[in-house]
């Protein structure tokens, strides 16, 4: 009985786990205006969202792995041209990125148990990228402070 209780509570938290991901994966924005559009609809500047992207380099509101296309812009110091490059760049590489996951979890279903599958989905989920960046960060690799 004990068992068949384990099962059900790790089923249910799959369960959770997936539509976590699916509603995350709705959630996804395009973060390479978010200073410039906040900024023009609050009239007072860069909100402290803004800021935040500006500093990340994994963004914080997207899955494991997609780069921050702002926040990785202003740490290379890049304007004009070159920042909507830039941009686009990280644009097809997020895409590429989320593709690629989501086929990884498909093929994985015929290989895991659900509640393997549940777990492999809980290391892509959002709230991960802030861990990667303060890593990176504690190591010199964000942005440069003067």
């Amino acid at each position: 009985m004990m068992r068949t209780n384990a099962a059900r509570i790790l089923i249910i938290l799959g369960l959770l786990a997936a539509s976590g991901g699916s509603f995350a994966f709705a959630q996804q924005h395009d973060h390479s205006q978010h200073g410039s559009s906040q900024a023009s609809a609050s009239g007072q500047g860069k909100s402290s969202a803004a800021d935040k992207d500006e500093e990340a380099i994994f963004c914080p509101t997207m899955k494991t792995g997609q780069l921050c296309s702002h926040g990785t812009s202003a740490i290379f110091g890049f304007t004009g041209k070159k920042q909507d490059e830039w941009e686009a760049l990280t644009h097809r590489y997020n895409k590429a990125v989320d593709a690629a996951t989501i086929q990884l979890f498909k093929d994985a279903e015929s290989v895991l148990t659900p509640e393997q599958l549940a777990l492999l989905k809980s290391w892509f989920a959002v709230g991960l990228n802030p861990e990667i960046n303060q890593l990176l960060f504690s190591k010199g690799l964000g942005p440069k402070k003067p």
